[in-house]
């Protein structure tokens, strides 16, 4: 089973490296785990490796950018890691132009033109597997490059490898604004990705710079940090897992999780619902962790205020909000999920009593299988205990709402909709992407 990665653009290029970082990182802290994510996420450098390359892995990736800096950067570092991993020759589409944050340029222009020779190395690269479990695709959506021409890229990866899992992890951007047309880009992408995707993790920059302030104390966060944050939580839901019962009490593993087919058949079951948040604990400081006393009643019981509350930040939990009582879920705002994946990672996480992630007022009625727990044995970012929650839930709809409304005031006083125009973005396509925009966020509001 083996999981190909597109970084596609600027953002998803760096998260990409820091992903491939932190899971090269947690293979040669486990070196002989018997759920070695090595054949996952990576392959050998070639079938007769030397002196110099025994121990040296190629990331199954594909990087595409319109502009060749980060990703000549991220290649460059990736050779020199201390992980022992790095980007395989000609794994890379460059171009010298920008996209200049234009999402219409980016699907409409570049789209079209570049997407027969992104899919020929996307081919290339899937051949090396044995049995292809999927693609991750890591982009922005705010931009030109990762959310226009990846949205077409993505569409073009669905109709090329029909049958394969597709999924998505999307960068929202700050609420404040990081380009000025975000607010379109975003929806356009979130539409387009809504009706190919096999599941869409959305992760939010403001709520990344938060966890590095307030929980690993970097007071002035680089997107190096922030990407580390994101890709952290990432591997903690994706690197190798077995599925055991939510009451725990049992030493026995049971059958492997694997990516993505049991990811989307357990947590994406409805084709209404694709967008996904993630949450991850303990969030602290690596110097931390060593001083740190972990429990897992502890951990547990902080993911799911989590859960309830919709936070992806254990900052400032309200813990006045329970599901203890009928009464307590009519009278409080509870953040209802279709169905959620728990895993847990460390030690006793195969006896840990999760139970109290099963109570029917965390989920919708119609639910069929809410909940989902899988455990390993191995150790997580050096964590004696962690633990994951990758939910399909109502967190999407405080990040859809603003940016819709911000969305409806730039579109009705016409603002910058000539430079979609010019490449081929009418106001009908708007329409249609609002609509769709607006059926999602209807479908989550009824759960």
């Amino acid at each position: 089973m083996s999981v190909v990665t597109l970084q596609l653009g600027q953002c998803g290029t760096q998260i990409g490296q820091a992903l491939f970082d932190c899971l090269a990182a947690e293979t040669v802290s486990d070196q002989g785990s018997a759920r070695s994510p090595l054949d996952v996420f990576f392959r050998p450098v070639d079938e007769r490796p030397s002196r110099t390359t025994r121990n040296r892995r190629h990331a199954r990736a594909v990087l595409v950018d319109m502009e060749p800096k980060v990703v000549n950067m991220a290649i460059a570092s990736a050779a020199h890691s201390a992980t022992n991993w790095c980007y395989p020759p000609n794994s890379s589409f460059l171009q010298q132009s920008g996209s200049g944050n234009n999402w219409a340029r980016g699907y409409n222009s570049y789209g079209p033109k570049f997407a027969s020779t992104v899919c020929e190395l996307v081919r290339r690269e899937a051949e090396q597997a044995d049995y292809l479990g999927g693609f991750l695709l890591l982009q922005s959506m705010a931009g030109g490059t990762g959310a226009g021409l990846g949205t077409y890229i993505a569409e073009a990866i669905r109709d090329t490898f029909p049958s394969s899992f597709l999924m998505n992890h999307c960068i929202w951007p700050y609420q404040s604004g990081e380009v000025i047309v975000q607010n379109y880009n975003s929806l356009l992408t979130l539409a387009h990705l809504a009706e190919i995707s096999d599941g869409i993790i959305l992760m939010e920059n403001s709520a990344l710079h938060t966890a590095c302030q307030r929980l690993l104390n970097i007071q002035r966060p680089s997107f190096n940090d922030l990407n580390g944050v994101a890709a952290r939580s990432i591997a903690s839901s994706l690197l190798p897992a077995c599925y055991r019962p939510a009451a725990g009490g049992t030493s026995q593993q049971g059958k492997q999780i694997t990516l993505f087919g049991d990811v989307v058949e357990k947590v994406c079951c409805h084709p209404a619902y694709r967008l996904l948040s993630l949450r991850a604990l303990p969030q602290m400081p690596p110097a931390s962790v060593d001083f740190t006393t972990f429990t897992w009643p502890a951990i547990l019981r902080r993911l799911r205020q989590m859960q309830i509350t919709g936070s992806v930040v254990e900052e400032g939990l309200q813990w006045n909000v329970k599901v203890n009582s009928p009464d307590e879920i009519r009278s409080q705002r509870i953040n209802k999920s279709l169905a959620a994946m728990l895993t847990l990672r460390g030690q006793g996480a195969r006896q840990a009593d999760v139970s109290m992630f099963s109570h029917p007022g965390l989920y919708t009625p119609w639910a069929v299988q809410p909940l989902t727990v899988a455990s390993a044995a191995d150790r997580f970012a050096k964590c004696e205990m962690s633990a994951s929650l990758l939910s399909n839930d109502q967190t999407c709809m405080g990040l859809i709402r603003p940016m819709q409304d911000k969305a409806y005031k730039m579109y009705n006083a016409g603002a910058y909709l000539h430079q979609y125009k010019q490449f081929g973005i009418e106001k009908q396509d708007f329409d249609s992407c609002f609509a769709r925009i607006e059926d999602t966020y209807a479908s989550y509001q009824a759960l």
